[in-house]
């Protein structure tokens, strides 16, 4: 593949990552009310995004054979229970990674 090819990819994608980063920012002004349905997607977005997460994350696990899901059910009980026990969003994420990583390294190696 030709290297100028590569870069101008690079620059490609750079410039649409930069451009969905910024067009918010120019579109809506902060004096303005934002709409109810812009409301309700800041509000839920971001569980919405953790949600798409979770279901990627298992779309590959077979619970027909062992060890059936366990590592990521447990590692998805970790999460959960850390986030509502302490509603710390970067414990949750270092805790479940933790509990998932023991439980593939250590119980069903």
């Amino acid at each position: 593949m030709d290297v100028s090819y590569i870069l101008l990819a690079i620059l490609a994608a750079s410039c649409a990552t930069f451009a969905t980063r910024v067009l918010p920012f120019l579109i809506f002004d902060k004096k303005q009310n934002l709409s109810k349905m812009l409301e309700l997607f800041e509000k839920n977005m971001p569980l919405m995004i953790m949600v798409v997460l979770v279901f990627y994350a298992l779309k590959d696990t077979v619970f027909r054979e062992y060890p059936y899901g366990m590592s990521e059910i447990a590692g998805i009980l970790s999460a959960f229970i850390l986030h509502v026990s302490f509603k710390n969003v970067l414990l949750s994420i270092m805790g479940a990674t933790a509990v998932y990583m023991l439980f593939v390294q250590m119980v069903f190696a």
